[in-house]
């Protein structure tokens, strides 16, 4: 019996961290980056320009160095950061010091390119 209690006091207090910690973060603003923006407050679809500053097939990852971003739940300031990809055939084609224009949105709660236009 106070095994059971044991679990269900756990698993209270875990769900309970977890729903307050998604409240806290949404629409959180870091230093200018805000996450979870309404689409029709956004400039939804927008394309960033950017400069590759490292490709990491094996993780997934790009590195850009990047104007505002502003799309349809992500907004943040210049700066240069590595993203996740959505899917690996975006970053194929590109190389270190490639000129690009992407898109990044929420994807399971982490800012990831979603749409990259890569050189010719």
């Amino acid at each position: 019996m106070n095994k059971l209690i044991s679990a269900v006091i756990t698993t209270g207090a875990i769900v309970a961290t977890n729903v307050y910690a998604q409240s806290m973060n949404k629409g959180m603003d870091m230093g200018g980056i805000i996450m979870d923006v309404p689409a029709q407050v956004s400039g939804a679809n927008t394309l960033t320009d950017g400069e590759v500053k490292a490709v990491s097939k094996p993780n997934k990852t790009i590195t850009l160095k990047h104007g505002a971003i502003k799309s349809a739940t992500v907004q943040m300031p210049p700066m240069t950061m590595t993203f996740p990809v959505r899917d690996s055939s975006l970053i194929e084609s590109v190389k270190q010091g490639d000129k690009v224009k992407f898109n990044v949105e929420l994807v399971q709660g982490t800012p990831t390119v979603t749409a990259l236009n890569a050189p010719k």
